[in-house]
């Protein structure tokens, strides 16, 4: 089980940004992302990467709702011990609650951030991988499956097995090579990034964004929307659609990005999707073992466009 980052390990950080810890530990479990003070108002300091504060002041500027650093005596973010790291202000709501309302809203807005373009972030970089390489990584996700779902085994390895075998030589030429267009995106489009005010959710953590295309991080946010949050399963095919309506409000799609609908899912599925089955330590919460058992067996059919 990861632990939380304790802040005692921290204070240098909180020296150098001026900032006054009010947990003593990280907020959240899988990094280190702390609460913190200034100048009475609350904040919150975390890890981030380069360009990614200038990309949410332009965000900021054109009305969409998104964490901008805040104003410190010093640079924000800026690099202490080899890291990057921000000071972010702590953004009050609710989380998502998986109701058909909420569902809306979030598609509206992964719509509005896509329509904005933009490709100033860093490029996605594709994998290399050798002939047959990916495969390799069956037997792990046979182990997983077997230990911790048995009674699903037979669909979930009908389901990656062609996937695994295949993806170096079918899938990534076919999305990589494809053409298609690319936008500044978060590449983490997830329940649990997203606040929920009066005025709509707001986007809580753009640091991990990337310029890639478009299609992939679409594809990212079916599959692995609720992997932190309620409820415990992807999308079904209604809850989607209703997502892909309020996303089509604001971009249409192009015939090459529509044709390779199914190859962005696949790669995603792979790509991300069996990093998540292989590397959580979370079976044992029931929560999580129902999300990946759903996650596993998913295909393009469920998340029409």
């Amino acid at each position: 089980m990861t632990e939380f980052a304790a802040v005692a390990d921290a204070a240098g950080l909180f020296e150098h940004f001026g900032v006054r810890p009010t947990e003593r530990h990280s907020c959240y479990q899988w990094s280190p992302v702390f609460r913190a003070e200034h100048d009475g108002e609350a904040v919150v300091l975390k890890r981030t990467a380069p360009l990614i504060a200038d990309w949410c002041r332009r965000l900021s500027a054109q009305g969409f709702p998104v964490v901008v650093p805040v104003r410190l005596d010093t640079a924000n973010p800026a690099r202490v011990d080899g890291e990057d790291w921000v000071v972010y202000p702590w953004v009050d709501g609710r989380r998502y609650d998986g109701s058909p309302a909420d569902i809306a809203a979030t598609g509206d807005l992964l719509g509005r951030l896509h329509a904005l373009g933009g490709t100033e972030l860093r490029p996605f970089t594709w994998p290399t991988y050798e002939p047959g390489e990916p495969a390799k990584d069956l037997p792990e996700l046979r182990q997983k499956f077997g230990e911790h779902a048995p009674e699903h085994l037979d669909a979930i390895m009908a389901r990656l097995e062609p996937l695994g075998e295949g993806f170096e030589s079918s899938t990534l030429p076919a999305i990589r090579d494809a053409g298609l267009p690319v936008v500044d995106a978060t590449m983490d489009f997830k329940a649990n990034n997203l606040v929920f005010t009066g005025d709509g959710p707001v986007l809580i953590d753009p640091d991990n964004g990337e310029c890639l295309p478009r299609v992939l991080d679409l594809a990212l946010a079916a599959l692995m929307f609720h992997m932190e949050d309620t409820p415990d399963k992807p999308f079904t095919t209604a809850e989607w659609i209703t997502f892909r309506d309020a996303y089509s409000a604001h971009v249409e799609l192009t015939d090459a990005e529509v044709a390779a609908w199914p190859d962005a899912v696949d790669y995603m599925l792979w790509e991300f999707g069996t990093w998540a089955m292989a590397d959580s330590s979370e079976w044992h919460v029931a929560r999580q073992r129902s999300f990946l058992i759903g996650l596993a067996q998913v295909r393009a059919d469920d998340f029409p466009v």
